[in-house]
């Protein structure tokens, strides 16, 4: 397992972030896992998306890979083997122990390689807050690929959140146009196959 966690200036997440999964992966019986922090230094806006794809590239022999974000802490986690990509944040502290919505599909997302590789990962021109999962998760669906939720509660490390509205409202739109006019040819024009780092 690989444990990819995209990053930026969250110094005081990531101290708690390590040694509590470090706790949880040395007492796993059913797998072996590693941490992958994937950080980015430049003054562009935020890159989820990119830099989830890019940790994947830079992990690929690993057998499964969760897509783990920095402020979310799990109180009872299942990171044993899945053979399809699997939502795993279904109870998150800073959304009442619930979902942030229905549909929610990102803070945790565990994949299987086979569907990672076939819905092209990531698209990787969501910049800023919002919309990249909900994007790989229309990317399974119209590839035809199940997606399923196991339950998990995750306790939120509290932090700021400067939204710019013109990025999110930019992801918003580019959501839209893809959901519009899906094909598996327009999940090829932007993901691990366009991905340069």
């Amino acid at each position: 397992l690989s444990i990819v966690v995209p990053y930026r200036n969250r110094e005081e997440h990531l101290a708690q972030f390590i040694p509590f999964m470090e706790e949880i992966l040395l007492n796993a019986k059913e797998y072996t896992a590693e941490i992958v922090i994937v950080e980015q230094t430049d003054d562009k806006p935020f890159n989820r998306a990119k830099l989830l794809n890019i940790g994947y590239a830079e992990s690929k022999d690993s057998d499964y890979f969760c897509f783990h974000d920095v402020d979310m802490l799990p109180l009872n986690p299942d990171y044993s083997p899945v053979e399809a990509p699997t939502h795993l944040a279904a109870e998150v502290e800073q959304f009442n122990w619930g979902l942030a919505y229905e549909g929610y599909f990102g803070g945790v997302t565990m994949f299987d390689k086979e569907s990672f590789e076939k819905i092209n990962g990531y698209a990787n021109e969501y910049w800023g807050w919002g919309a990249e999962d909900d994007d790989v998760l229309s990317r399974c669906l119209i590839m035809g690929i199940g997606v399923f939720r196991k339950p998990g509660r995750y306790r939120s490390l509290a932090h700021g959140r400067a939204i710019d509205n013109e990025l999110y409202n930019k992801n918003l739109q580019k959501l839209h146009n893809f959901k519009v006019k899906p094909s598996p040819e327009s999940i090829m024009r932007d993901g691990l196959s366009t991905l340069k780092y």
